[in-house]
């Protein structure tokens, strides 16, 4: 059980910390700060260089940019795609799609037809494949899920 003079010094505590006055103790001397504290910059006090062990830097080697050739032609043609919503407004569909993007991996689209904008999940070269993939969609609560056609 924690008692008053405990609760007093854990009070003392915080205040001190949250006026930004903080006394640093180090092996060889004591150093007041008296401004916040960057925890991104040196130490108060600190003089050396923490890169003079490294060497340095001669070059950097960026990747070429690499995609799947069946992907690429999955998204390019017609394919199969399952619907999961179809929207009045923009807005609304594309913070569907945004949700739908942060639980899953497969592409997800708001695709704008007539006066409505439906949100669509993937991009399936077979039929079979959408209609398995919309079964994972309904059991994320997306119950009028169906497949349909997409060209993009």
């Amino acid at each position: 059980m924690i008692r008053t003079a405990e609760v007093f010094i854990i009070l003392i505590m915080l205040i001190m910390v949250a006026c930004g006055n903080t006394t640093i103790s180090t092996e060889t001397d004591e150093i007041e700060v008296t401004e916040d504290i960057n925890p991104y910059a040196d130490p108060p006090g600190y003089t050396g260089d923490p890169f003079t062990e490294f060497p340095g830097v001669i070059g950097v080697s960026v990747p070429g940019e690499t995609y799947d050739e069946r992907e690429y032609e999955i998204l390019s043609g017609t394919h199969f795609t399952v619907q999961v919503s179809a929207a009045a407004s923009q807005e609304t569909a594309d913070r569907l799609a945004e949700s739908i993007s942060a639980d899953i991996t497969l592409p997800v689209f708001v695709d704008h037809s007539g006066r409505y904008w439906k949100v669509r999940v993937g991009a399936f070269p077979a039929r079979e494949d959408a209609i398995d993939y919309s079964r994972v969609l309904m059991d994320m609560g997306f119950t009028d899920a169906w497949v349909t056609t997409r060209e993009p």
